[in-house]
């Protein structure tokens, strides 16, 4: 929260500008990572392996934030074609390298870490058809919900992305990518691969999920008050709402994936940009909630395991 509320003060009222320094300050992984290493489960620094890593995830945001000082960016597709360039200076250039260099120490550590629940990262869940779930299971309830509308007769907002145009594709492009490395492994190594474990020793995998979405949500107050979601802060309880219904989401899938991180992040990534490449309608809403009564069913996600082993 420290690096977040401070971006404007050095940013000022640039969106893209905050939102470079902004990705500097994913807590959750850093929060994992340093919980990791004073367990004795943690990663070796400096290792050729560890180098590896941070050069690569270094080089791609270092590329992908470069970009966004010659062109700008938005939150959504219209913003970011009236986005002026940030341009570089020396406050730009220093928050490229300090956020490319925090993405690559995360990846880096995860890779490297001993703990099974940070490393899954990397590492395939036995049944691959998870991967592909984690995917597609957000277009699905859009798709399905663009049918009933167009069936129903009801409207769909159509996106206003130009295809033959290589700027849109540079937007969707970077908006995945951010995605991926910052926000999807920035929050799921803390969020999933961490706390819910955790919150599952005591509760019922429901009840973690109730507890993890506000909480989740919650952290979410700062991009409120410095402009990174165009809501007012009050949207906040709106959005510890929909983290709790997500976050069920997310524990059914990391159950029943062994506690696999790469899907909770291939999963969160897939929410994230889905409506960017498809139009979310009313009705995908009825869709995705019969996902999550599905989920929740099916999984018998109210019970305690560990409590009835225990009897």
């Amino acid at each position: 929260w420290s690096v977040w509320f401070s971006a404007p003060l050095i940013a000022g009222n640039d969106w893209a500008f905050v939102k470079i320094i902004v990705a500097a300050g994913f807590g959750p992984a850093l929060a994992a990572i340093i919980l990791a290493q004073l367990q004795g489960t943690g990663c070796k620094l400096w290792t050729l392996k560890w180098w590896g890593h941070f050069g690569i995830v270094f080089g791609v945001m270092a590329g992908i934030y470069v970009s966004i000082l010659y062109t700008g960016d938005g939150i959504t597709l219209a913003e970011y074609e009236q986005a002026a360039a940030i341009g570089f200076t020396v406050k730009s250039v220093a928050a490229v390298m300090v956020s490319s260099a925090v993405a690559g120490f995360i990846v880096a550590c995860l890779a490297c870490s001993a703990d099974k629940r940070l490393n899954s990262l990397f590492a395939m869940p036995k049944q691959k058809r998870w991967l592909l779930i984690a995917v597609f299971l957000p277009a699905a309830w859009m798709l399905l919900g663009c049918l009933t509308a167009y069936i129903t007769d009801s409207p769909i907002q159509f996106l206003p992305t130009d295809w033959s145009n290589p700027s849109h594709h540079l937007f969707l492009i970077r908006s995945v990518v951010f995605t991926f490395v910052v926000v999807a492994i920035g929050e799921e190594s803390g969020w999933r691969a961490w706390l819910l474990p955790e919150l599952q020793k005591r509760f019922s995998p429901l009840v973690s999920s109730f507890y993890l979405g506000l909480i989740w949500g919650g952290w979410h107050f700062p991009l409120f008050v410095i402009g990174q979601y165009d809501e007012s802060p009050v949207a906040t309880f709106a959005k510890m709402g929909a983290c709790v219904i997500l976050a069920t989401m997310f524990t059914y899938l990391f159950n029943r994936t062994n506690q696999s991180l790469l899907v909770a992040v291939l999963f969160h990534t897939a929410l994230n940009n889905t409506a960017r490449f498809m139009p979310f309608t009313e009705q995908s809403g009825i869709y995705m909630l019969a996902v999550l009564i599905s989920m929740i069913y099916f999984g018998k996600m109210w019970r305690n395991e560990k409590a009835l082993q225990q009897l």
